[in-house]
């Protein structure tokens, strides 16, 4: 159901604002905390609540499903598919894990908020410097050491119309080099509520879903593209079986 124009303009001014009030507070908070020495893992809770906050602020509650796929404890790579700027926030609000995300640099330019990333532990990558992709890599396998599963986007960019773009290989290594089972996410209906280059909001629930993970033990770095591909095919299959659903 799609509200009408005047209520979602109307609608997104209001998250405009609660962005607003939500970001600057939590995000300073997250800065002064880091420089007294909070290690990133307890800021992560700030980081958390921030997202649940944001998303809910504006509408949009979010839904997990296949929990029931994951053994408590366990760190993996988690991959999704990307059409909307809600998805980031969408999945911080909900994913059981502690986990780190890997971030386009330019988000950690932002003021204030940019800070606030580096503090909590997120992991930015320069996708246009390929020894400094690298280095990106290197440190989330650092992350998954000390404990913390990882969110990638392998499309590389957000989908405009929500359907899904092949994905990049690069972060596949990441699974590779640590070995940790590679976790196929569904984001499913925030293209509908917030698409790419738009500002207006349609409100509506977001269903975040898991699928079954995929092993990486023993796999070289020759199977990174196979293992990229079959990546993709289980998103596209969690997308079409649950998108019917509604």
């Amino acid at each position: 159901m799609n509200w009408p124009k005047p209520l979602r303009r109307l609608w997104s001014a209001w998250a405009v604002l609660w962005l607003g009030l939500t970001t600057i507070p939590i995000a300073s908070t997250i800065v002064l905390l880091g420089a007294l020495g909070f290690s990133d893992s307890r800021l992560q809770s700030l980081a958390r609540l921030w997202a649940r906050l944001l998303i809910y602020g504006a509408g949009c509650p979010v839904s997990l499903e296949g929990q029931e796929n994951l053994v408590p404890g366990e760190t993996y790579i988690f991959a999704a598919n990307h059409s909307s700027a809600l998805d980031i926030p969408a999945l911080l609000a909900v994913l059981p894990s502690n986990f780190r995300w890997i971030a386009k640099k330019e988000l950690f330019g932002i003021p204030v908020f940019g800070p606030s990333l580096k503090a909590a532990g997120y992991i930015p990558i320069d996708r246009g410097d390929r020894r400094k992709a690298m280095e990106s890599i290197l440190l989330a396998v650092e992350r998954i050491k000390a404990g913390a599963s990882v969110l990638i986007f392998p499309e590389g960019t957000r989908s405009v119309d929500g359907q899904l773009l092949p994905f990049k290989s690069g972060g596949f290594m990441l699974a590779l080099r640590s070995g940790r089972p590679v976790v196929p996410l569904a984001v499913i209906g925030s293209n509908q509520a917030c698409k790419p280059k738009s500002l207006l909001l349609n409100p509506r629930r977001i269903r975040v879903v898991l699928g079954q993970p995929i092993p990486t033990q023993g796999l070289k770095p020759g199977d990174r593209e196979q293992l990229s591909e079959q990546t993709r095919q289980a998103v596209q299959a969690l997308l079409q079986e649950h998108s019917r659903q509604g």
